[in-house]
């Protein structure tokens, strides 16, 4: 028989230990088998299918990729995350955690976006607003600066993280935005900035306001479209 699969299940026919090699026919039992693995093999499909009716194409398309991980070292300055970006999507989220500064708490860390090794220290618009633990709220905005804060710094070790979304980066012609939220020293942030250059970006250049930072982990994902 042809296989029904995936319409529907197949109903084979299991020989018992009375029956002879032509009831059911041997070699049809082999054939069917054989078209209802294929079948199965063809559903799933191989890894990296491009076939959009596989489980293997529907999967990777759902969800968010992980593209690039990335640790810090020990008192370093800065932070560059390179190649984070490419035409492989669309828009992307970076997640930012576990970190800390070695000045007193307060200090702000700092985002810059670049490419190929060229940082782009101008062209950012928007703003944010922060709330301590106290009650005290401040806000801020940029207008063509040279660079966006996205969250209060602190001396303890993984109290401090900062995620945010980033759209089209990797395009060229369109401006990129940047939305996100942090936590740093006993607040939490929360921002939205343009950079509005319409260069293309690949690149992630983090630093502290002051002094250097320690520890953590950069992970950037890939959002599917699918």
């Amino acid at each position: 028989m042809t296989t029904n699969f995936p319409s529907s299940i197949d109903a084979f026919t299991n020989p018992t230990s009375a029956d002879t090699l032509d009831n059911p026919p041997h070699d049809q039992q082999h054939a069917d088998i054989n078209d209802a693995m294929e079948a199965v093999q063809a559903k799933v499909g191989v890894d990296g299918s491009a076939v959009t009716s596989s489980l293997d194409y529907k999967v990777a398309q759902q969800g968010l990729t992980l593209v690039k991980t990335q640790t810090v070292g020990t008192a370093v300055s800065s932070v560059t995350v390179t190649n984070a970006f490419s035409s492989t999507f669309e828009n992307y989220r970076v997640s930012f955690t576990g970190f800390n500064c070695s000045n007193s708490s307060g200090q702000t860390l700092q985002l810059r976006l670049g490419n190929g090794g060229t940082i782009y220290a101008a062209g950012y618009y928007g703003g944010g607003q922060s709330v301590l633990y106290s009650g005290t709220v401040n806000t801020w905005s940029v207008n063509n600066l040279s660079d966006v804060s996205c969250c209060y710094l602190t001396t303890t070790p993984g109290r401090t993280s900062t995620v945010f979304d980033i759209h089209t980066p990797y395009d060229v012609g369109l401006a990129t935005p940047l939305m996100g939220f942090g936590h740093g020293f006993l607040s939490g942030s929360w921002w939205s900035y343009e950079y509005a250059s319409t260069a293309r970006i690949t690149d992630l250049y983090f630093f502290p306001s002051v002094g250097t930072m320690s520890g953590g982990t950069i992970r950037v994902y890939g959002y599917n479209n699918g």
